[in-house]
């Protein structure tokens, strides 16, 4: 660098000798920055109010605005919403900035986001983000730059999910329909969206007029690797900078790498195996669910397929969350009570049972592996299992539809740190993606939502807990540590909540 630096002074030299004098050196344009991202799959859809699935919303959270967001910590912060506050038992208020503007120059107004809320909550929208604001009655809009969430009851959390419901233009979505925004978005983030090749690449580029002031990387690629192999691998060679879910055995070389780094972080994510209980079989039966968790040994699918880098659950809850109760006992590895229920249940020696485990390729680090792990696990009982896997975007909509039986992986992560997004996206019945219903239950989790006195709130969700480990609607496995890694070139931090904000990296130099 010294050398070149030094060559580049004495050509100037020369040159302003050579012509008397007379040359004015101009400072050469600094050149554009790209970064390349590749997650495992791709985003479904670019309409930011239907889905709720990771890899789909990381895209969205650089495209389009929310009221708040959270930093690494997790404490929520302004962000659209300049503040935030309960001005009635019933009602929350929320101040917009006056200076946010879709791409194409239209203002960001209440209107916009009482459109956001009330197309979630239309039930011809079908979307997975319904129990978000399903505590949100309706929206007011006093002016332009005020929004009322006006509740039913008073509400224990913030009313309808500031941190999570994406803005969208609302006078550029009636002009254009619901088709035309799932592949040509409108926003007001810090990247405006280019073009979208569905399967190999999603361009944008750093929006120049963002309130919050221009990102510091001039472009950015999302390129999806379903491999892990091929993911590691394209970073090595430096056709990616960042990729998600890197294998335990890669880590070493990795963190070692000469051009790539590690970054792990807690995980907010709880992957689980679902028990369609909504469709006929033997997995209605509790007896089975419960056999089957017996007959697991999460310590050593943990150390063995991910290379320690998880840890046990007995809840869908992750241990740092409002509503987790550590006094809820793990199902220990234990074959012969597995067997005995199973027995006790109808199937001796698990003869009678022959149980498909549906599970993604690409999606979750070691996803597919993870599954016939379990499988090999489950088989020891004497039942028949066999493992069917899928592409991640088929499997995902059978899973939305919830026609994956009887048994389907699925990992769900949960950035409010609150038990309440867990419990009603995935075990109340009215929920798109709950494979479970339980009146007693859909009680606890309504009357938790409502309940102020944070004492009492716990107590219902330990009841509500219990219930669910003695039901077990699921087979409980572990929170992840997610695994990261970058090139070098990069300055980046990896968050607990998987988000992948393009407008916190920068390159080195």
């Amino acid at each position: 660098m010294f050398n070149r630096r030094l060559t580049m002074l004495v050509l100037a030299a020369f040159i302003i000798a050579a012509t008397g004098g007379s040359v004015t050196l101009v400072p050469a344009a600094a050149a554009d920055t790209t970064v390349t991202i590749s997650q495992g799959v791709d985003p479904v859809t670019m309409d930011p109010l239907k889905r709720t699935i990771t890899p789909t919303t990381n895209v969205h959270y650089n495209l389009f605005d929310t009221l708040l967001r959270h930093d690494r910590d997790g404490k929520l912060i302004p962000w659209v919403a300049t503040s935030w506050k309960r001005i009635a038992p019933t009602v929350w208020e929320f101040k917009l900035r006056h200076d946010v503007k879709f791409w194409n120059g239209d203002p960001l107004t209440s209107a916009d986001v009482k459109f956001a809320i009330e197309k979630i909550k239309d039930p011809a929208e079908g979307s997975e983000q319904g129990p978000r604001i399903a505590t949100v009655d309706h929206v007011d809009t006093p002016d332009a730059y005020t929004v009322h969430y006006v509740t039913a009851k008073p509400t224990a959390m913030i009313a309808g999910y500031p941190w999570e419901v994406f803005i969208v233009d609302s006078k550029y979505w009636k002009e254009h329909g619901d088709a035309y925004q799932a592949e040509h978005p409108m926003g007001s983030g810090a990247y405006i969206f280019k073009s979208w090749r569905k399967d190999e690449s999603l361009v944008m580029d750093a929006n120049p007029g963002w309130w919050h002031g221009r990102a510091p990387i001039d472009h950015a690629i999302w390129k999806p690797i379903p491999e892990a192999a091929a993911r590691v691998a394209a970073l090595r060679t430096g056709e990616t900078d960042i990729i998600t879910n890197v294998p335990a055995q890669y880590q070493i070389q990795l963190s070692g790498g000469r051009s790539t780094q590690l970054e792990s972080a807690r995980s907010v994510r709880v992957l689980f195996f679902a028990f369609n209980t909504l469709k006929p079989g033997p997995q209605q039966n509790r007896l089975v669910r419960q056999a089957f968790n017996y007959a697991i040994d999460v310590p050593a699918l943990v150390k063995a397929v991910l290379g320690g880098r998880g840890y046990e659950t007995a809840t869908p809850l992750p241990s740092n969350f409002f509503g987790y109760d550590a006094k809820i006992p793990f199902y220990k590895h234990d074959l012969a009570k597995a067997k005995a229920l199973l027995a006790q249940a109808g199937y001796p020696d698990g003869k009678g049972l022959d149980m498909v485990l549906n599970a993604p390729s690409g999606r979750y680090n070691k996803d597919k592996e993870i599954a016939e792990a379990v499988a090999g696990q489950l088989s020891q009982t004497g039942a028949k299992i066999t493992v069917k896997i899928q592409e991640w975007t088929q499997y995902v909509n059978q899973v939305s539809n919830r026609s994956v039986t009887p048994i389907y992986e699925l990992g769900w992560g949960n950035d409010s740190y609150d038990a309440d997004n867990t419990l009603t996206s995935l075990f109340t019945a009215s929920a798109r993606l709950s494979t479970y219903s339980n009146p007693d239950l859909d009680k606890m989790v309504t009357d938790a939502r409502y309940e102020i006195d944070p004492q009492r709130r716990q107590a219902i969700y330990s009841k509500a807990l219990a219930l669910i480990h003695e039901e077990a609607p699921w087979l409980f496995l572990f929170e992840y540590e997610d695994l990261y890694a970058s090139t070098k070139r990069l300055v980046w931090q990896a968050r607990g909540d998987e988000l992948i904000y393009i407008d916190e990296m920068k390159l080195n130099g």
